[in-house]
């Protein structure tokens, strides 16, 4: 914790800053807006991890497995937020929840990954559910480094990437869990460092899985940096009350949809979207 008080210290230093210091060294992931298509990413930067197909399976990772039905819904949700995407030229969509237990997390995974199978496409997927990230447990990674080490200024956005052997795409994990995490989100440093993942490759679809909108205030604070919203919304678990609440507090203009998850009619592809 000290090293985040640190970290929280030097941000508001630099709120009182008109001009943004130089880095000390270049970082091809967080300095310039080099642009490339997604032919030419490479991961020679990045971490491997290699995941096997039963590993994602038990861990409901479904998409992109041939032998899962699962895995169709998962494009027919992809088609429907690419559409909207591409008529509005966006290119980083976020997916929330009323509360915790909706699947918010697990929907982002798989829909990242089915975006990554589309031939225009690659896919960087940001875990900002910094009081509670989840995304490595699906993946098997290990809980640190991430997202909280780079604010806290002690590891680059390079050294944090991350390759999960699914082809044309990346995750950011959020590191270790944090209690001050709107602090965070609110810093200069993560404001330049959104810009920066927003601009740097123009074909790219950033997928953020971002806290619960009803229990903390870190989805609101990070929604001005992102284009569209999805809301996840389990069966029986989330009140039409909550519900409504959750969408008011979406921007309508970037508010795309409702998932309805953890639905007990799981035969039909209508209810994924």
């Amino acid at each position: 914790m000290e090293r985040i008080k640190k970290a929280l210290e030097k941000a508001q230093q630099q709120r009182h800053q008109t001009e943004k210091s130089e880095p000390s060294s270049p970082d091809e992931y967080t300095t310039g807006k080099v642009r490339k298509n997604t032919q030419q990413i490479e991961y020679s930067k990045t971490r491997n991890i290699e995941v096997s197909e039963e590993q994602l399976k038990n861990n409901r990772v479904v998409a992109g497995l041939d032998d899962d039905p699962r895995s169709d819904l998962y494009k027919m949700l992809r088609t429907k937020v690419l559409q909207k995407m591409q008529s509005n030229n966006w290119n980083v969509l976020a997916v929330t929840s009323p509360k915790r237990g909706a699947g918010k997390s697990l929907t982002a995974i798989n829909l990242a990954i089915s975006i990554a199978m589309d031939a225009n496409y690659s896919v960087l997927l940001v875990d900002l559910d910094l009081r509670k990230p989840s995304i490595h447990e699906y993946f098997g990674m290990p809980a640190e480094p991430g997202l909280n080490d780079y604010l806290a200024g002690e590891k680059t956005i390079a050294e944090l990437l991350v390759h999960p052997g699914r082809e044309k795409m990346v995750i950011l994990p959020a590191g270790r869990p944090i209690k001050r995490s709107s602090d965070l989100l609110s810093t200069p440093k993560m404001l330049e460092l959104a810009d920066e993942l927003k601009q740097r490759y123009p074909d790219r679809i950033i997928v953020v899985d971002l806290p619960p909108l009803l229990q903390t205030d870190d989805a609101m604070i990070y929604m001005p940096n992102i284009d569209a919203c999805v809301l996840v919304v389990e069966e029986g678990g989330n009140s039409e009350d909550e519900v409504k609440k959750s969408i008011e507090m979406i921007d309508k203009d970037k508010y795309i949809g409702c998932i309805l998850n953890k639905s007990a009619e799981v035969n039909s592809a209508s209810e994924m979207y």
